[in-house]
């Protein structure tokens, strides 16, 4: 079956068993009251919470799977609607053992690293400190994300290939 059909079902599931047990959360209430609602009750609070949590953990995979369709000229108009602060790298792939793995998504753009605006893989490997780095970054939605990774010894090597984005002049 479908990821994607699944995560539908998941989500038609728990509306329909949230939606089922208010009805008779209601008819427990008016009709036996006391201790015994209770139970009936949380069981409708917990189903009303995951189905509202599965809504929200859809959406956002959606968004995620909407990242990575985005054809290079909708990326680059996309990017080239508003000017950036920072000319930014677009994550093209992520390698094995890159302490980006987990924290940044391919297809992502990276503004700055601990304060520098990298312009070239190079410039974005030297900003990289032993220990914890600030890495901004965002993804098709624009929003500013702020990733903390950390590396060790002499790991300044993002293990990743980028392309870099010039923004519009800024106005």
């Amino acid at each position: 079956m479908d990821v994607n059909r699944e995560r539908t079902l998941l989500g038609i599931v728990l509306w329909g068993a949230a939606a089922i047990s208010a009805p008779v959360t209601t008819l427990m209430v008016l009709r036996v009251g006391g201790l015994p609602t209770l139970g009936v009750g949380a069981l409708s609070v917990a189903l009303f919470g995951a189905a509202l949590l599965c809504t929200h953990i859809n959406q956002q995979l959606d968004d995620l799977v909407q990242d990575d369709e985005l054809s290079d000229e909708e990326w680059e108009t996309h990017f080239a609607e508003e000017s950036l602060q920072c000319s930014g790298l677009r994550v093209l792939r992520i390698g094995e053992g890159s302490p980006l793995k987990g924290h940044i998504s391919e297809r992502a753009v990276i503004l700055k690293i601990n304060g520098v605006c990298p312009v070239t893989a190079d410039e974005a490997n030297h900003a990289l400190v032993e220990g914890r780095n600030e890495i901004e970054w965002m993804g098709r939605n624009r929003k500013p994300l702020v990733a903390h990774i950390t590396t060790q010894g002499n790991e300044h090597d993002l293990l990743a290939q980028f392309e870099q984005l010039n923004p519009s002049p800024a106005t």
